[in-house]
């Protein structure tokens, strides 16, 4: 029974030992998703470091650390391949399934699938691409058409006490409706009802 454990034990061991080193970023590639650095213990620099298991995929999760900080780079086959395993800053992550993808970094989040975005930055909201504008402010919308809403009643009521007297040439209605066409409304103008700060 025991030998059957030491077979168990063999088959379960990985082919080489695996080895982790706390190190500083030199260097970051994007495009490669790669970095070097340099390890804390005065070791030879690291180069081509892989940021991702697969080197060469530009999907799944991959954080870009930020150059001076630190990392944890785990090494795999005897040293052969090293990958970074933990990192102290980032100064992006990317994130990629299918035809979704987002960005984060420090001017903001950018998430776009197929047919939609949304991108978030320190002064604004943008869905879409933004083309149809800024949001509605309710509150402020209501307000408008409370006021045109308002006009139109003062209207209706001037015509509902109007009576028409016979050969007047209209004098009588003139004087009914000269408290309604006495205030002109204001123009309304975009900037009364629209919120900048978030487009669709």
């Amino acid at each position: 029974m025991s030998d059957l454990r030491n077979i168990i034990r063999q088959l379960a061991q990985p082919d080489g030992e695996t080895v982790a080193l706390v190190c500083t970023v030199d260097e970051v590639d994007k495009t490669a998703r790669t970095i070097d650095c340099t390890p804390i213990n005065e070791g030879a620099p690291l180069l081509g470091v892989n940021l991702q298991a697969n080197q060469e995929a530009d999907f799944g999760l991959c954080l870009f650390p930020e150059k001076g900080s630190f990392v944890v780079v785990g090494f795999v086959a005897d040293g052969a391949a090293g990958v970074v395993l933990l990192t102290e800053k980032i100064e992006s992550a990317e994130i990629v399934i299918g035809d979704t993808s987002a960005v984060m970094d420090a001017d903001g989040v950018r998430i776009d699938t197929e047919k939609m975005s949304a991108h978030i930055n320190r002064e604004s909201i943008i869905f879409n691409g933004g083309d149809l504008g800024g949001l509605i402010k309710i509150e402020d919308l209501t307000k408008r058409l409370n006021l045109i809403e308002n006009d139109i009643n003062k209207l209706k009521t001037a015509m509902s006490g109007w009576v028409p007297a016979p050969q007047d040439g209209g004098a009588a209605l003139k004087t009914a409706a000269a408290s309604w066409f006495g205030s002109q409304l204001t123009p309304t103008k975009r900037g009364d009802y629209e919120n900048t700060k978030i487009k669709q």
